[in-house]
């Protein structure tokens, strides 16, 4: 069995480092000359930059799929394969207020998360999968079960089932960690997802415990030809079968 002790390290070491250099970013934009189109597509391009350099400098043998770089096939065949976002949540990575924007940063082999770090740096958060642990449920009468902004449905509904309340913010990263931190009980997404959206924030939270399946209840497999997700359900363990039974029902 492969030791990923020091593939954990890296994961978190490069979330961080990213998550640190689009907070610096943002300061001197809004100190400068603020233009949000701008911001965004720096922010994306200085992230990856960073990221695939420093992969290239420590693995140099490993592959790389981000969202902002070229395709490379060899990945398909590759042993290991990094799967990345460097910066989640562009939308509201300009503005000065907003927390809902991570880096995902994951090790793929054999099609399964084997290390993986997010980082949301507007709530100076790091988590990662050899150190994470699930935080007690911060609303303990009323569950909340969290989405997108533009796909509440199928949340509204599981948070119907369950008696609780829905909730909707951007990044997806974001809002896989609200629910590994206790502040969601569920996070539900009824849409494909590209893998570099899903790959890092599912990873962590089954570390931590969570259940985590796409729209269908099926286990996620990475670094496919296609690198689609088909939503994603990430839930406690005590909402599970609930959460479940009310997306097939609605499927």
């Amino acid at each position: 069995m492969s030791d990923h002790s020091n593939d954990h390290r890296l994961a978190s070491s490069l979330a961080d480092s990213a998550g640190r250099a689009l907070v610096t970013l943002h300061e001197d934009h809004h100190t400068n000359a603020f233009d949000p189109w701008l911001l965004r597509d720096r922010g994306d391009q200085q992230a990856h930059d960073l990221l695939v350099a420093e992969l290239a400098r420590s693995r140099p043998d490993d592959i790389v799929l981000s969202e902002e770089g070229a395709e490379d096939l060899r990945r398909l065949q590759a042993e290991r394969t990094w799967i990345i976002d460097p910066l989640d949540g562009t939308y509201d990575y300009p503005f000065t207020n907003s927390f809902e924007w991570a880096v995902h940063v994951a090790l793929v082999e054999s099609g399964r998360a084997v290390a993986a770090a997010v980082s949301v740096p507007g709530l100076d958060q790091l988590y990662a999968t050899d150190v994470v642990t699930l935080g007690e449920r911060r609303n303990t009468d009323v569950p909340v079960v969290v989405s997108g902004r533009s796909n509440v449905y199928f949340a509204s509904e599981v948070a119907e089932t369950l008696g609780g309340k829905a909730t909707a913010c951007g990044s997806s990263g974001v809002k896989a960690m609200l629910v590994v931190s206790g502040a969601a009980d569920a996070y539900v997404h009824g849409s494909g997802l590209y893998e570099w959206d899903v790959c890092a924030p599912a990873a962590v939270c089954q570390a931590a415990g969570l259940v985590v399946t796409d729209m269908h209840g099926r286990e996620i497999i990475y670094n496919k030809p296609r690198p689609v997700v088909e939503g994603l359900v990430i839930s406690r363990p005590e909402f599970a079968e609930a959460t479940r039974a009310t997306l097939d029902r609605l499927m």
